[in-house]
């Protein structure tokens, strides 16, 4: 677990990612996702009628929003720059990059991301809920399964790919906030994040 402190990139990051090139990028986590999937075919299994359903990611410190779609057995991705681009979605989940990593990788507590209030969720409640647990039960090392898709480098790469992601969120040029204990006002939220 994390010593509750939220991390993001500064504002600048995103600045220079509304230049980069989306195609490479969502190759890149297409592959791993759909590695992921055929090493966890349960992970359907867990999603059982929610695979259906559409998943909009949005990284607030990053310049650009995935959508998740499931469709037999593969994972399919698009980036686009605005949350315009999916109309049709039926959740949008919301917090800072390293956040939603250390989700899929199960070091955060969703909820007290939740009401600390660095965590959205908008939409089908249980939709994410089913997802979360075929993810947990997936037990997905995100940089482990980053560096696989690299072959016999693979080792080396992900040896330095955590110390690199360590390093950078201990770094002075992550801004940081302490996340708060108190539990916020429930006014305007979109319910509790499912546990």
């Amino acid at each position: 677990m994390s010593n509750g402190t939220v991390r993001s990139f500064p504002p600048f990051v995103a600045r220079v990612t509304r230049f980069l090139p989306l195609l490479p990028l969502e190759r890149l986590i297409s592959e791993v996702a759909n590695r992921v999937a055929s090493q966890h075919p349960e992970f359907f299994d867990r999603l059982d009628d929610y695979a259906s359903k559409s998943f909009v990611i949005v990284p607030t410190d990053l310049d650009w929003v995935a959508s998740l779609t499931f469709h037999n057995e593969k994972v399919q991705l698009r980036l686009a720059r605005s949350l315009d681009s999916f109309p049709n979605r039926d959740v949008t989940v919301t917090a800072p990059f390293f956040t939603l990593v250390s989700l899929l990788d199960g070091e955060e507590d969703g909820d007290a991301l939740f009401f600390s209030r660095d965590l959205t969720i908008e939409g089908d409640t249980e939709a994410v809920l089913a997802l979360r647990n075929a993810l947990d039960d997936a037990e997905i090392d995100f940089i482990h399964e980053c560096s696989a898709i690299a072959g016999p480098l693979s080792r080396p790469l992900e040896a330095g790919g955590k110390k690199a992601i360590g390093l950078l969120k201990a770094s002075p040029f992550m801004r940081a906030r302490q996340q708060e204990n108190a539990e916020p006002s429930m006014d305007g939220m979109p319910g509790a994040f499912p546990t």
